[in-house]
């Protein structure tokens, strides 16, 4: 079974930003679950986070390393 956090980082992997709500529905969590992975996610620098607009994207250089690990 993929964990939520893979998945979250799958959805994310376009580069672009993504909604919590966006999120939210995709993977059939609520918002404070949502939170909690992406804050986990940022704390570490995996993500960025734009809480005015409550979006989310992964970070550049932690998309390069998946990148270079997947290959």
């Amino acid at each position: 079974m993929v964990s939520k956090i893979a998945m979250i980082l799958e959805m994310l992997g376009d580069g672009k930003w993504h909604e919590i709500e966006e999120l939210q529905r995709r993977l059939g969590l609520n918002e404070r679950r949502v939170q909690e992975i992406t804050t986990f996610l940022n704390k570490y620098d995996f993500v960025k986070i734009d809480k005015e607009h409550g979006k989310v994207k992964i970070n550049r250089n932690f998309k390069k390393l998946l990148a270079q690990t997947v290959t």
